[in-house]
């Protein structure tokens, strides 16, 4: 006799016993990744330790284990959203500006870049704008906080100076400059990702990117910002 063919199951979820035999790194990526979405939606000083397991699947225990505590958990939360969000952003833009030969792309992408209306981008400056008060009151995250300024002020530097070596930009102040922009953006990027804002999205990309090229004497157009990679 034949045996008849057995309907197909569905794959079973893995016990958290098995799931915990996972490298160590890669159990706390996977923590970190879980919890990025919680933290942008509850706010970062309104998670704990168990909305985190409940979202990972694991026991409280498991966090713990993984991390020393909830301050670190979320520390390298931002850490990691930070390094992902502008990591790609510098290098799609560097791309535009060397196939395009010119630093005024360059320059475009990356402030056009930071003012997009997508789920990852205002997940990525709710939980920043967090941060800053965080940083405001601890040592190693204000410590943190600065060195971040310091890379993103002198990429932005570096892009002025470029462009004024290439006879593209006038400027005679790209460090001021810089600092300028930066300052900016975070003005925008509170106003135009809080919630009810009249500000929108693309009217914030568009000041940044009218005042990029007032104060540098070219004309970029904000309607063709690039997108930041996914």
């Amino acid at each position: 006799m034949v045996a008849r063919p057995s309907a197909q199951r569905r794959p079973r979820a893995k016990s958290e016993r098995e799931r915990s035999r996972q490298p160590t790194e890669v159990r706390r990526r996977l923590v970190i990744e879980s919890a990025r979405d919680l933290i942008a939606d509850k706010g970062l000083f309104n998670v704990q330790i168990r909305d985190i397991s409940k979202v990972c699947e694991v026991s409280p225990g498991t966090i713990t284990y993984h991390f020393r505590s909830l301050e670190e958990l979320l520390f390298e939360v931002v850490q990691a959203e930070t390094r992902e969000f502008y990591e790609p952003l510098r290098t799609s833009a560097r791309t535009a500006g060397e196939d395009s030969g010119t630093a005024a792309i360059e320059l475009q992408a990356i402030v056009g870049g930071l003012f997009l209306d997508d789920l990852k981008t205002r997940r990525h400056w709710l939980i920043w704008i967090d941060f800053w008060s965080a940083a405001a009151r601890d040592e190693t995250y204000g410590r943190w906080m600065s060195t971040h300024y310091d890379s993103w002020r002198r990429t932005l530097q570096e892009i002025i100076e470029r462009g004024v070596q290439q006879g593209e930009f006038s400027c005679d102040q790209p460090i001021a400059l810089a600092r300028d922009i930066a300052s900016l953006v975070d003005g925008l990027a509170v106003q135009c990702y809080s919630l009810h804002s009249s500000i929108t999205v693309d009217a914030a990309r568009e000041a940044i990117t009218r005042y990029v090229a007032q104060r540098l004497g070219l004309g970029l157009d904000a309607s063709t910002s690039a997108d930041r990679p996914t």
